[in-house]
């Protein structure tokens, strides 16, 4: 072989070698407007029950299939109706309208992914959510939680909330069980269909948890740590959730319209 062509032959191997080694996009890429949400996500089956409502319109749990498709939970521009611009083909919507029930101790409508794992403060844990979402339509009230840390306990288990509201994404905490939530600001200027990418890691330390936020959007992003004594926590199991809770309980106050092209949950 020519030594030039050795050259160039061995230039390819190293580039080849560079590209095996950068993260895959073919879960992005594979999306398809006509498969249902749980076909394009597998993990999101494998990890997270679907809060939506049944043929009455009242709140019910149920389990994702590869199939499960319907008119709250739904593939983006699965039909020529469903195409909301902004988000990608075959991202995941969550199409929650106003007035409708809540859930138990709620008093919003709520279309969301709450995961099958509890974990609870003062175990040993490292769990990491993270997302890429679109506020793609907003209620009458501008807010939505689209991200949460949850209790199985009522009156104030909400650890966390994720927050969309009028244009600055906010992280909402309570410093224990049953506190007031306090509220900080990590972006402003986020408009409808910007995309969102988040992470939020909750890692055990010592007799309690430090949980690391970071959030993204139009080039800026901010990050936030807080932490959580096991102590104001005690015997709450806690889950994650991601998805949309419409902050509206009028009837005429509008459909919240949120879209997710990726989620993923990794427990160590």
């Amino acid at each position: 072989m020519p030594r030039l062509d050795q050259f160039y032959f061995w230039q390819v191997v190293k580039l080849l070698t560079v590209m095996a080694s950068l993260p895959s996009c073919a879960a992005a890429a594979s999306l398809d407007s006509a498969q249902a949400p749980g076909s394009n996500f597998p993990q999101i089956a494998e990890n997270y029950l679907l809060q939506d409502f049944d043929a009455r319109d009242r709140p019910e749990e149920v389990p994702i299939t590869s199939d499960l498709q319907n008119r709250f939970f739904y593939s983006n521009c699965f039909a020529p109706i469903g195409c909301h611009r902004g988000a990608p083909k075959g991202s995941v919507v969550f199409w929650v309208p106003s007035g409708f029930a809540s859930t138990p101790n709620s008093h919003y409508p709520r279309v969301e992914l709450r995961a099958k794992r509890d974990f609870t403060l003062g175990g040993n844990f490292d769990i990491t959510q993270s997302g890429d979402v679109y506020i793609l339509q907003n209620p009458q009230t501008r807010s939505i939680i689209f991200a949460q840390i949850h209790g199985d306990k009522a009156g104030g288990s909400e650890l966390l909330k994720l927050r969309w509201d009028n244009g600055s994404l906010e992280a909402g905490t309570k410093e224990h069980y049953g506190a007031s939530e306090r509220r900080t600001t990590l972006l402003t200027g986020v408009e409808l269909g910007q995309k969102i990418s988040y992470t939020i890691n909750a890692q055990s330390m010592g007799a309690g948890m430090n949980l690391q936020i970071e959030v993204s959007a139009g080039g800026r992003e901010s990050k936030q740590t807080f932490e959580f004594p096991a102590s104001g926590w005690s015997g709450v199991g806690l889950y994650f959730k991601a998805g949309n809770y419409n902050q509206s309980s009028s009837p005429d106050g509008g459909t919240a319209i949120v879209a997710y092209s990726a989620l993923k949950i990794r427990y160590k």
